[in-house]
């Protein structure tokens, strides 16, 4: 998929799940590639019980325009303290599943924290540990302090298959992030190691 194919989609998605509380979009730009992320985490029940998170994202090479796509989504029920299990899907390189597994979840004002073990519901499944956590804090009457860290591990029966990471350290101002960030990636047995820092800015609905 091309790059101004990508940034409609994506445009598209952030808008039209406005209505959910903390929903994002987030560029970040570095040497080699650009990475455009959706998402959002909101209870559905008043007690909290009930919650769905969601991700879409597109990593775009700068030099070909093509880009890899993931749309990642899970229910989840809240069965003791924030444990319970998580039933949802996903897409990515050309390959859609069914998810099941087990969650953890916890939000407050300052902080976010996300966590899913799920596997594939097919033969020779992937296995995946997502985390997602979120601090943030206020400096003065404008500016707050934002950070969060994403990490996707995958492995199959045997072996581990790709693990990413997504750092972001910067300022909060209204609706909007901005700051440093890194991706780092891992492939394969070997968990070879690949680094790209950059540059990002996202916008809170």
């Amino acid at each position: 998929m091309k790059l101004k194919n990508v940034l409609g989609l994506f445009v598209f998605i952030a808008f039209t799940q406005k209505s959910f509380s903390q929903t994002t979009i987030e560029s970040f730009f570095a040497t080699e590639e650009m990475v455009v992320e959706t998402w959002f985490f909101r209870p559905l029940t008043e007690d909290y019980k009930l919650s769905i998170f969601s991700l879409n994202d597109a990593v775009i090479d700068y030099e070909t325009e093509d880009a890899s796509l993931v749309s990642y989504t899970v229910l989840g029920y809240d069965l003791w303290k924030g444990f319970g299990p998580v039933v949802g899907g996903r897409f990515f390189d050309g390959r859609a599943s069914t998810l099941a597994g087990v969650q953890w979840a916890k939000a407050g004002e300052q902080f976010l924290i996300t966590t899913n073990f799920t596997t594939e519901l097919r033969n020779d499944p992937l296995y995946e540990f997502f985390l997602l956590a979120q601090y943030r804090f206020p400096l003065n009457e404008k500016l707050g302090f934002f950070s969060q860290f994403q990490n996707s591990t995958n492995f199959n029966s045997q072996v581990h298959e790709f693990s990413f990471q997504r750092l972001r350290i910067g300022l909060s101002w209204k609706k909007y992030q901005f700051g440093l960030g890194t991706n780092t990636y891992q492939y394969g047995e070997n968990w070879d190691f690949e680094i790209e820092p950059g540059l990002f800015i996202r916008l809170e609905f």
